[in-house]
């Protein structure tokens, strides 16, 4: 991999967050990064309902999979399953399937090699706290197993994957191809403001001038955040964005989400840089695009920060976030589908990590995190 296909890949991911087309090209560029040969899109959302997208080379292996293979696929199952209880965000399907599977599964066997596939690696992102992503990409039979240096390089290109995919699942469940990128915008449940070079917001959604007041305003002409502690904060990260031309060297942390106060609880702010995109000319001198999602009572955790600040696995932050929120244990093992005794093993893994003993004090540090205020 050279760092010029490294920053070319990135930057090809952040052009697709505000434009969803553009994700079948770009899955074959990530693809291509790490020597693979094909790469899908599948999320879900925490209603059940599942979505793929695929690289243009695997439209016909798509449409195969669709008709007759969708309800066969232990694979995909298996997959978020090893995400929700594993160690680790990246795995490789010879870490939860036997030689002898591989071997006589028809999965394998009868649809993946016939297409000549064999090897894939699997990335768990969460874009939103309500939809899960497996980023995947198969790697020809011919090839030679993926390495732990390729499950580094898949990790570190999923979390950019992660950032764009925030506003691009938004949009496409708002179905943005269709109506346009403002009307779409206008349908997304949380804030975007799209900002240029100076700061100056380009375009807001409804929600997000909702949201304008409290916790964020618009002061001499520019996007800001009210509270003076967390104004630093904010503007440090964005600064770090708009003053970067090459989204690949922004720091990691810039990316990071930020807990701002907004009365008796807390906004979520995401901010992500945006590159120019001939599908919405109103993004031509766009710089960044900031994402708030308000805390409100209901309102599920988002999986991704709580990992973050306590550096978890995205599988032991999902069931944090249940538990913290103050679903029991055997409930958010139900709907992360696995069975109880892994979610004690998980939960406990989690304790340790947080430094807590009891669910009662990872509510506290949730409620702290996420500036909750109850009377």
């Amino acid at each position: 991999m050279t760092f010029s296909a490294w920053n070319s890949a990135v930057e090809a991911v952040y052009m697709a967050a505000s434009a969803p087309s553009r994700w079948p090209s770009t899955l074959y560029q990530i693809a291509q990064l790490l020597d693979a040969d094909g790469g899908i899109l599948l999320y879900r959302h925490d209603s059940g309902t599942m979505s793929v997208i695929v690289s243009p080379n695997l439209i016909e292996m798509a449409k195969d999979y669709a008709a007759n293979w969708q309800h066969l696929d232990v694979r995909a199952e298996r997959g978020f399953q090893a995400f929700s209880v594993g160690h680790r965000d990246v795995v490789t399907d010879r870490q939860y399937f036997s030689d002898e599977e591989i071997s006589t599964l028809p999965i394998y066997q009868e649809f993946l090699i016939p297409y000549g596939f064999l090897w894939s690696l699997s990335a768990s992102v969460s874009p939103t706290s309500s939809v899960s992503v497996m980023l995947t990409l198969l790697r020809a039979k011919h090839k030679s197993a993926y390495t732990e240096e390729d499950e580094n390089q898949m990790l570190a290109i999923s979390r950019h994957v992660e950032r764009s995919l925030s506003l691009s699942v938004r949009l496409m469940d708002a179905e943005a191809e269709r109506l346009g990128l403002s009307e779409a915008l206008d349908r997304v449940s949380c804030g975007v403001f799209i900002l240029d070079a100076e700061r100056r917001v380009l375009l807001a959604n409804r929600t997000a001038d909702q949201l304008l007041g409290e916790g964020l305003a618009v002061l001499g002409g520019q996007f800001t955040v009210t509270d003076r502690v967390a104004r630093r904060t904010f503007q440090q990260r964005l600064d770090a964005i708009l003053s970067n031309n090459n989204a690949s060297s922004i720091e990691p942390l810039a990316l990071e989400s930020l807990v701002v106060p907004n009365g008796d609880r807390g906004l979520i702010l995401q901010i992500l840089p945006i590159q120019s995109s001939i599908e919405a000319p109103v993004l031509v001198s766009a710089r960044a695009v900031v994402l708030a999602v308000d805390q409100e009572p209901g309102r599920s955790f988002d999986p991704a920060l709580v990992r973050d600040v306590f550096k978890l696995t995205l599988g032991e932050a999902r069931l944090a976030a249940l538990v913290g929120a103050g679903t029991p244990p055997c409930e958010a093992a139900a709907k992360l589908g696995i069975a109880d005794a892994t979610a004690r093993t998980v939960l406990k893994r989690v304790f340790d990590k947080m430094g807590v003993s009891r669910q009662s004090e990872m509510a506290v540090l949730m409620g702290k995190l996420f500036m909750l205020r109850h009377p």
